[in-house]
């Protein structure tokens, strides 16, 4: 699957499990996602921002402009942006992200290209993992990113060009 066109909205809907996000249903304005994860909800911008809040207690009886507006009233909200925090990788990483290897619907063995970002015909990184989902290969992808990101110390930045499974 080709990835380098996705946007940060859709990348982050690749990787999730259904059941973290809410109001999947809904039609937004813009493209956006807002999903929960352990104590917090996390409003994903079209443009890849990310904000956190505290989830609030009674979750299950707002609807999507109860949150849009208690995030706009929120003291306590954490701007990824602000913090320097850019990549999905960083973010999953200090949000604790964990997803398992495997699961009922089955596990498959995955090829995963990696770009620098402005060169996306140039392949600097391919790996393969195995007996895998596909979430969890993402989620391996992004960790391996943003690693790359910090090590090389480099102006460019890396992404995942592709995920294919092999057969």
């Amino acid at each position: 699957m080709l990835l380098l066109d996705r946007s940060p909205v859709e990348l982050w809907r690749l990787l999730l499990p259904e059941k973290f996000i809410l109001y999947p249903n809904k039609d937004y304005p813009y493209e956006e996602l807002i999903f929960f994860y352990r104590n917090y909800i996390y409003f994903v911008h079209e443009d890849g921002s990310v904000i956190r809040m505290n989830k609030p207690t009674q979750l299950k009886k707002l609807d999507v402009d109860d949150l849009w507006e208690l995030l706009f009233h929120d003291r306590d909200t954490f701007d990824y942006d602000d913090h320097g925090i850019f990549t999905i990788g960083a973010i999953l990483l200090d949000i604790g992200f964990l997803l398992p290897a495997y699961s009922s619907r089955g596990k498959a063995d995955y090829q995963i290209e990696i770009v620098q970002a402005g060169e996306p015909q140039r392949v600097v990184g391919e790996f393969e993992i195995r007996g895998v989902t596909f979430q969890f290969a993402l989620y391996q992808a992004f960790i391996l990113c943003h690693v790359w990101n910090g090590q090389l110390q480099e102006e460019l930045e890396y992404e995942i060009r592709q995920i294919t499974q092999l057969k």
